[in-house]
């Protein structure tokens, strides 16, 4: 999963890195959702409120069962902090990255337009093993897949919209280790 080309970009003014990596993300409604964290848990718990209860049972068996749901609910939460991963609904692999944004390939959805805000969970492949980023961003840009053959897929373009100031550091850092790498590798042929 190394990168396979360097490209600097005018237009953009910004270092640019092609690389296949995987990805995650969640689509979101709305912004605070990602500062939140946990969008498909939040889902399950406005779910438990909007589900209508069997008229058999009392207001406190209600609250009761709802409540022990909720519970279960927070428990996940509080296990995925513990281990570090975010639960991600869709898998995707990424293309390009730079500082702004990244570029990944996945089938069509509904939900992925231009300008859907997404959580994404980036790895980045850092010292022979893997970093997981994480950040929120905004579709930019919709293409399809270059390649002939599939007509399943796009490739998404998202520009950041909340981002560790220490992840984007490291994103640049990255890069610019790539390009000195290819530029060794040139100067060495």
């Amino acid at each position: 999963m190394a990168a396979q080309s360097i490209q600097f970009h005018e237009r953009r003014r910004s270092a640019r890195a092609n690389v296949k990596t995987d990805c995650y993300f969640n689509i979101l409604h709305s912004i605070e959702e990602y500062s939140t964290g946990h969008v498909s848990f939040l889902k399950r718990l406005r779910l438990i409120d909007s589900v209508k209860p069997p008229a058999s049972r009392t207001e406190s068996q209600i609250l009761l069962a709802r409540i022990d749901q909720k519970l279960s609910i927070l428990v996940e939460i509080m296990a995925e902090k513990a281990s570090g991963r975010k639960s991600y609904l869709h898998h995707a692999t990424s293309v390009d990255i730079s500082e702004h944004g990244v570029a990944f390939i996945h089938p069509h959805l509904d939900e992925l337009k231009l300008g859907a805000l997404l959580e994404i969970g980036f790895e980045l492949p850092v010292a022979g093993s893997l970093k997981i980023l994480e950040f929120a961003s905004k579709v930019a840009h919709i293409k399809e897949s270059p390649d002939p053959e599939d007509t399943v897929n796009n490739i998404y373009g998202v520009e950041f919209v909340e981002i560790k100031g220490k992840d984007q550091n490291e994103i640049v850092q990255w890069i610019f280790d790539q390009q000195r790498d290819q530029l060794s590798r040139q100067r060495g042929k």
